[in-house]
């Protein structure tokens, strides 16, 4: 079985800034990325203003989370959430960016000692603030024992910048080892599925779903 996770949470995670990202799925990055699911591509577009971080030490409290990006200046810490979600933090950016712009933040943040990794959220339709996809340094697999073992999968896994967390019935749950652009989940996840040696492969993530 596929272990994802999928955080159902109501407006509580985003609440604060409804308003705001009302607007905000007009501040998309251009670039279209996608992944894998059932077979098929899902795209998708991120957030020009949002970053998710996780930092290494899992016990930062939202006060040291906020002072430890206090550094930044392109991070609006006078509107910062100190309410940890499983262990990460969503951080605003200041001013309006353009993708490129982005992707330079995402590199600062990532360098700084004190944060595991720093990544963009996604939205799977333009116009709906409840449509956001956080993408995580995570990635989840099961291999196809047909093709590939497990213990040689894994192997294979860890080539690519990849640690095992976790592995039950040829099922897998990785960490990125080393974070730089923030993409490298949703990146390696797809090499691993065109690999074609899985039954499935995709990043880890944080999504809104509603419960019938």
């Amino acid at each position: 079985m596929k272990k994802i996770i999928l955080l159902f949470i109501g407006l509580s995670l985003f609440a604060s800034c409804e308003k705001e990202e009302s607007n905000s799925n007009s501040q998309l990055c251009e670039d279209e990325y996608f992944y894998y699911s059932g077979g098929t591509k899902n795209y998708f577009k991120h957030s020009l203003y949002e970053v998710w971080i996780e930092f290494e030490r899992t016990e930062v409290n939202g006060e040291e989370a906020k002072s430890i990006l206090e550094k930044y200046s392109f991070i609006n810490t006078g509107s910062f959430d100190a309410e940890r979600n499983y262990d990460r933090f969503k951080a605003i950016i200041n001013d309006k960016c353009d993708c490129t712009d982005f992707k330079n933040y995402l590199l600062d943040l990532n360098k700084d000692s004190e944060i595991y990794s720093a990544t963009p959220v996604f939205y799977l339709a333009d116009d709906d603030p409840m449509s956001y996809w956080i993408l995580l340094s995570e990635v989840l697999t099961e291999n196809d024992n047909e093709k590939i073992s497990e213990s040689e999968f894994i192997d294979y896994a860890e080539t690519l910048n990849l640690e095992l967390i976790e592995s039950k019935y040829s099922t897998q749950h990785f960490r990125v080892k080393e974070v730089e652009t923030g993409f490298e989940a949703l990146e390696i996840a797809n090499n691993i599925y065109e690999n074609g040696k899985i039954q499935y492969s995709h990043p880890n993530f944080i999504a809104h779903r509603k419960l019938n």
